[in-house]
This record gives structure tokens, C-alpha cells and sequence, in this order.
């Protein structure tokens, strides 16, 4: 994997998952290529994307790149990039981690494979719409944003596609959680803080490790988008957003997809990303409209000025 990666190599047909009846058997190659095919069709039916970079850029998902029973025998990076994990890796191409074996765990979790996960697949094909789009560095302010933005459209794709509800295969607002046994997950966009991210400007994270907290301080733009759909007040602030409700979600989808696409610089702060998705909602409800109202009020719940 990576030398197909490096571009030196290439895979073939035996490397190919197909099948001459449509009976399928593996769990991993279903579920990357179904999530990849329901992201797809949310840019689409949603906000009127066509693919990763708006030409319909073919997606090639990659499974099984490592054996799950070596696991415990591999060095710590190689566990945490191709087993606990999954990542874009340019070009339309999507690696997914392998998980544990049932009878392992790691941080308490038994882990599944990656790409049993919708929001997993749908947050890192966002990272692609990034790199066509924004361009966000990958550090500091702009590389939260870009992170936020996956979270956001992983999401978005979740409500979109299934049941709102607790449990495994249920639309919420966790990111991960359909990864582990027990359920999980690795942030929440209505609470950040229940896994260690902020809420609110004040309590960022400002020291260099994660390219300048770029995973943690996401927390502050995701708290906002939750906010501005679903309503309520933030823990830290204690200032209360009126939300425009679930039924107009789709609504700050859209808001949050043109502003990050289309108006962001690629060095863009949270402030600006606070200015453009105030102007995107007058751009497409206009002034004064309740989605203005609610982006604003959002924006200012998590400290963003």
C-alpha cells in the first residue's frame, strides 16, 4: 500500500474487489464502497457537488491493507495509521483502517473496520472537497476548520442518510461511535468537551502538537454548526442560540458547504470563517432571515468575534 501510494506501484486486477453474482461476503469492501457511493449522492442530491472536485473524480477505496492478526506485532505508527484509522490520501483515494481482531482491544474499545462507519467515510472524502476547494492548511486555525468542515460533512451525510437516534447505525452528532464496542466515538460536535475539546475560542488549544491542535480546537466551529441547528447554550458562555430547528437542517448544511468551499481563503481564522458563513446565510435566505440569526447568535455562544 505504500508503494501505491508513493506512485511507484500500481494495483491490478487480483488486487480488485468484484464479484460475478452480487453475493458479497466482506464486510469491509461492502461498506467503503456503499458509504463512499451514500457520500457521493449527499454532495450531489444535497449541495449540488458533483464528486470530490466538482468533475465527478472517480473514488478508489482501499481495504485490507494490512492482516488484522498482526496487530500486536506491528510498530505504534503503523497500528494507529492502518488499523486505528483512516485517512484521504489525495486523488480520490481512500484508506481504511482494519480494526482489531473481535478478541482484541485497545483504549478499552474493540475496534471494527473503518469503513463501517458512514460519518468516517463521509469525514475523510470531505478532506478531499478541501483540497478541490479552500485548500485550508493543515495547522493551526485553518487546519481546525478543515477538520471542522469533515466533521460537518460526515455528519451532515449521517442525518441525511439514516435514522436519528442512539445506537449503532443511528444519525447523531458523535463522530466514530459506530467504530467500537462498547459505542464510542472520538468528538462530539453538541458536547466537544465530553472528550476533551473545546467549546468556545477562549479554550483553544495553543501549543504545536496535532499541526496546532487542529483535531481538538474543531471542537469550536463544530459546537457553532450544532448551535445553529439544533439550538441551546453553550457550557462555557452560557449564551443561548435559537437554532433553526432539525427540519431546516439542511438549511446551515448549506450555509456551512458554501462558505468553506467557496469563500474561505486558504489560511482563513475562525473569525473569518465566522464572517463568511454569516454572509453565505444572507447570500442564500437573506438578511435577517432566522438562518442569519441563528449562524450569528452561534458563532458569538462559542467566543468567535
Amino acid at each position: 500500500v505504500k508503494a501505491f501510494l508513493a506512485g511507484s506501484v500500481s494495483f491490478g486486477l487480483a488486487d480488485t474487489s468484484a464479484s460475478t453474482d452480487n453475493s458479497w461476503n466482506d464486510p469491509a469492501t461492502v461498506d467503503a464502497h456503499a458509504y463512499a457511493g451514500w457520500t457521493f449522492d449527499y454532495f450531489y442530491k444535497q449541495l449540488g457537488r458533483s464528486g470530490l472536485d466538482g468533475r465527478n473524480l472517480a473514488i478508489r477505496s482501499v481495504v485490507h491493507a494490512v492482516d488484522r492478526a498482526d496487530w500486536n506485532k506491528v510498530a505504534a505508527g503503523t497500528l494507529n495509521l492502518y488499523y486505528l484509522n483512516a485517512f484521504y490520501a489525495g486523488d480520490g483515494i481512500m484508506v481504511f483502517g482494519e480494526g482489531l481482531p473481535p478478541d482484541a482491544s485497545v483504549n478499552g474499545y474493540k475496534w471494527n473496520y473503518f469503513a463501517g462507519a458512514l460519518d468516517v467515510v463521509a469525514h475523510e472524502l470531505a478532506h478531499g472537497v478541501t483540497d478541490y476547494s479552500s485548500g485550508l492548511i493543515y495547522r493551526n486555525e485553518s487546519g481546525a476548520l478543515n477538520e471542522s468542515f469533515s466533521d460537518i460533512m460526515g455528519t451532515s451525510v449521517e442525518f441525511y442518510f439514516q435514522p436519528v437516534g442512539v445506537g449503532y447505525l443511528k444519525a447523531d452528532y458523535t463522530l466514530g461511535e459506530d467504530l467500537t464496542n462498547p459505542m464510542g466515538g472520538f468528538r462530539s460536535m453538541a458536547n466537544p468537551g465530553a472528550f476533551g475539546d473545546p467549546d468556545h475560542y477562549s479554550k483553544r488549544y495553543l501549543g504545536t502538537a496535532d499541526n496546532g491542535g487542529v483535531h481538538t480546537n474543531s471542537g469550536i466551529s463544530n459546537q457553532a454548526f450544532y448551535l445553529a441547528i439544533e439550538g441551546g447554550t453553550d457550557r462555557t458562555s452560557g449564551l443561548s442560540v435559537t437554532g433553526v430547528g432539525p427540519a431546516s437542517r439542511d438549511k446551515i448544511e448549506k450555509v456551512f458547504y458554501r462558505a468553506f468551499t467557496q469563500m474561505l481563503p486558504a489560511g482563513a481564522t475562525f473569525a473569518l470563517a465566522r464572517a463568511t458563513t454569516i454572509q453565505a446565510a444572507r447570500d442564500l435566505y437573506g438578511a435577517g432571515s432566522n438562518v442569519e440569526q441563528a449562524v450569528t447568535q452561534a458563532w458569538t455562544a462559542v467566543g468567535v468575534s
